[in-house]
């Protein structure tokens, strides 16, 4: 059975993986990936044949699925599935499984980091350092500062636990009532998304992508914000409005912004984000820890397995 590997980071360990999958029977194709993912003609070329793929954040498209027939599983390695057309690959019987709650602390490590790193200007003070300047600016406290957490699932809590133990007031939002629940006991305040925009000193974004929540953060809700907070994206790009986030940095609404994902990634040279020194930017890179890769390689493959109904031994 011929399946594909085009997520970045099983490539990058394809050796310590590949001699299971092949003992199981399964033929594995390996392309090369010039960027973060494959999409259109170079996705369907990469996976000619193949009945199963353990994917990136490739774009499955219903085009796409539709030029392998062949297809019968999309193993995505990670949590989002905003890439897939699922209502595409359920028309065609495609399998289509994740790996949920593989990188909460590992992308709430991230998120906390970025806070610290903007609170207390540690980006601009390297970089003056680096200048040969001796830059010592005032920064704020993470005690008694309010944090809202937009999308409260698994990674959105473990950042509530983070807020907690900071001595921050922490309030979140989601639409579901039992992230809601289980963030109260974490020792979250829930509250509705445009009371935390006005209410909150940090906001995190860690929601998922989907058509309720593209540019769930655009422009009005940024306005509501007090003037000097801080925004940090470790959920999708598309979730916060590019140009919004521009306007309310270069008008002191927002203080400053860390973004681990964008609406396009990597970006142009002509993001208007590029020339703020307000920005710190990320590669949509918070889960990556040769731990937490380790854990996912192997449910990803397993994932796989199940559906081909194919055993497999993986230690």
């Amino acid at each position: 059975m011929k399946v594909g590997v085009t997520c970045i980071q099983l490539i990058r360990d394809i050796d310590q993986w590949r001699p299971s999958m092949e003992a199981a029977g399964l033929e594995v194709v390996v392309p090369t990936i010039p960027g973060q993912h494959l999409e259109g003609d170079e996705l369907v070329t990469a996976l000619e044949g193949c009945i199963g793929v353990v994917a990136g954040d490739d774009k499955f498209t219903s085009d796409v699925l539709d030029r392998l027939p062949e297809l019968r599983v999309i193993s995505k390695w990670g949590i989002g599935v905003d890439g897939i057309d699922r209502k595409h690959a359920e028309q065609r019987a495609i399998t289509i499984t994740n790996t949920p709650g593989a990188f909460d602390e590992e992308v709430a490590d991230i998120t906390f980091g970025y806070i610290v790193l903007l609170l207390r200007q540690l980006h601009r003070i390297d970089a003056a350092v680096r200048r040969g300047e001796w830059f010592k600016p005032a920064g704020h406290s993470l005690g008694g500062l309010r944090l809202g957490i937009i999308g409260l699932g698994g990674i959105g809590r473990a950042v509530v636990r983070r807020g907690i133990v900071a001595r921050m007031d922490v309030v979140g939002s989601d639409p579901s009532m039992e992230a809601q629940n289980a963030a109260i006991a974490d020792g979250a305040t829930v509250v509705d998304i445009d009371e935390l925009m006005s209410t909150s000193n940090v906001v995190s974004v860690n929601c998922p992508l989907n058509a309720e929540t593209r540019h769930l953060v655009n422009a009005e809700r940024l306005q509501l914000l007090p003037p000097g907070a801080y925004l940090v994206n470790t959920g999708r790009g598309e979730v916060v409005e590019t140009i919004a986030i521009a306007e309310a940095l270069r008008s002191g609404r927002l203080a400053g912004a860390a973004l681990d994902v964008l609406e396009e990634e990597p970006p142009r040279p002509d993001n208007p984000l590029q020339d703020l020194d307000s920005v710190i930017f990320g590669s949509h890179n918070a889960s990556n820890t040769l731990e937490a890769s380790a854990r996912v390689h192997q449910r990803s493959i397993q994932n796989l397995a199940d559906v081909l109904n194919v055993q497999i031994e993986l230690s």
